[in-house]
């Protein structure tokens, strides 16, 4: 037998509940009782928690509750938005009408260029092409590889479109109510501004008929007259705005993309490792002067610095090469992938140097590796 049992308790204790096992043992073989058990006699027979802690815990369980919907709201407000298509275009009609007075005094008192330079260029976020066109001391090649006389036509012909377009808006602006002194102060602009916006355009008749409406009293006839010359205008001014916008919008990607493949132009010998097939194989790949069209040549070609990026389109499917200059530019380094499946290393050095003889390029047409 165990050196103890449980019984029945016999009498009731303060500090026992009824029911409880009383432990008995002899006094002279008493061993104390394993320190586990005694743990979790007491856990199983511990008294109810006391009113406070009680209290506390329902109130820890309140407050979960009441914040849990507050952390849920805050989740949906910080997740990311969904990504959407850029509009980047600014707000032409409004630049316009913040700067009539200027663009009405052109070009009698003042140039198209300083006014793109210091207001219109960085009011339609061309702040870079508007601080390069008013550099100062730019060596020949230098203005030739920024493209400084394309540049600068682009920004005196956006002058032009949104002087055009604001013509527009006043004399539309004006209607049939327009006073004497209105009119004739557009009658005057007209003339002054007629030379310069009919330069190499097809503005003149339009312009001519709205001189010559804008001098006599308005009539409803002569309402609907003004509001076709001024149609006809006005359409001019945003196509010539629209265009020249973004000519000047991307001028500084196709500098660098001019720059990327005077660096790329040239003869290379490429060593190639398939890792689908583990097959090697070495061919020559010839980039053409900037400008001259290959039928080798990829189908799209992305210099941004040292980095080089070249999509191949062919019968069997569509390779994607991304390559990095190393070197000092006569070596290219890099992986490419194919819809076939194909995969591995590029390496590639320079063999011979750039043409510029006019003659086309004869490179082995391209195949996936």
């Amino acid at each position: 037998m165990p050196p103890w049992h449980f019984s029945k308790p016999v009498s009731r204790e303060p500090n026992r509940i009824v029911g409880d096992p009383v432990v008995t043992a002899s006094t002279d073989s008493f061993r104390p009782p394993h320190v586990g058990t005694l743990l979790l006699a007491e856990k199983e027979h511990s008294p109810m928690p006391n009113f406070r802690v009680r209290l506390l815990l329902v109130a820890c369980c309140v407050a979960t509750l009441l914040t849990a919907p507050i952390a849920v709201r805050a989740d949906e407000v910080s997740s990311p938005p969904k990504p959407t298509l850029a509009n980047r275009l600014p707000a032409f009609q409004d630049v316009a009408r913040a700067n009539a007075a200027q663009l009405s005094a052109l070009p009698a008192q003042g140039e198209a260029l300083p006014l793109f330079k210091t207001v219109i260029g960085p009011q339609l976020g061309l702040g870079d092409a508007a601080m390069t066109v008013g550099a100062k001391g730019l060596t020949p090649t230098m203005s030739q590889e920024l493209l400084i006389t394309d540049l600068t036509q682009a920004a005196n012909e956006l002058v032009r479109g949104l002087t055009a377009w604001q013509l527009a808006q006043a004399a539309r602006d004006l209607g049939t109510s327009g006073a004497a002194e209105s009119r004739e102060d557009m009658k005057k602009r007209i003339e002054a501004q007629t030379a310069w916006l009919s330069e190499g355009t097809t503005l003149a008749p339009a312009l001519g008929r709205l001189q010559s409406l804008t001098a006599t009293a308005p009539t409803e006839e002569t309402a609907a007259l003004i509001g076709g010359a001024v149609a006809q205008i006005e359409a001019w001014a945003i196509d010539t705005v629209h265009r020249e916008w973004f000519r000047i919008y991307n001028w500084k990607d196709q500098v660098r993309q001019q720059r990327g493949l005077v660096r790329l132009c040239g003869t290379w010998q490429w060593s190639i490792h398939n890792h689908q097939n583990h097959r090697e194989e070495k061919t020559a790949v010839i980039f053409a002067p900037p400008g001259s069209v290959s039928a080798t040549s990829p189908a799209e070609i992305i210099v941004l610095g040292d980095s080089v990026y070249l999509r191949w389109e062919t019968r069997a499917g569509v390779q994607e090469d991304s390559l990095l200059f190393s070197g000092e530019g006569q070596r290219l380094e890099g992986t490419f992938v194919n819809t076939a499946g194909g995969w591995g290393s590029i390496t590639g050095k320079r063999t011979a140097s750039c043409f510029n003889d006019g003659g086309k390029p004869t490179s082995p047409r391209r195949q996936h590796h």
